[in-house]
């Protein structure tokens, strides 16, 4: 056994005592992690279909208003998704020549118009979707429709 110059103290006890530490740190460090993935599993968004009854709930739909929502919230999701997937590309574009050393203006000015465009027309086809929609309704419940439209626009738009 080795033996330090301070009195006879074994070498190994700091070593253990560093282990011991290192353990509890790593310990640590993993509940906190867990703790983490639960919490994050507990507060997270609703899926599509659960914000999609939840609003039909809170407007009191009866079942033909029901189903015309349910096809209302599902066309604009498709929509939405294939805008972002017909526009993503041309903002790719438009960005990767941003970066080179000597962007050509006219193919930024060409992809980001192009994208303007396909934006432009999905607002007027969601404008239409939305209308209709809306007709069906009566007053109160398009009021609180466009409550609900306006506080959670960002939940529409996920997954």
């Amino acid at each position: 056994m080795t033996v330090t110059t301070s009195g006879g103290v074994p070498a190994t006890r700091p070593r253990r005592q560093l282990l011991v530490i290192l353990l509890i740190v790593s310990a640590v460090l993993n509940l906190c992690f867990i703790g983490g993935v639960v919490w994050m599993r507990m507060h997270a968004p609703p899926h599509p279909a659960e914000r999609m009854q939840a609003i039909a709930g809170q407007l009191g739909l009866s079942e033909p208003q029901r189903t015309g929502f349910e096809r209302y919230f599902r066309t604009m999701r498709a929509r939405f998704q294939l805008m972002r997937t017909e526009l993503d590309p041309l903002v790719t574009d438009a960005w990767a020549e941003i970066a080179k050393p000597q962007p050509d203006a006219a193919k930024i000015e060409q992809d980001f118009e192009a994208a303007a465009t396909k934006r432009r027309a999905f607002a007027h086809e969601a404008t239409d979707n939305t209308l209709v929609f809306l007709a069906t309704l009566s007053p109160e419940q398009r009021t609180k429709f466009v409550a609900l439209l306006r506080e959670n626009r960002a939940l529409w738009l996920q997954r």
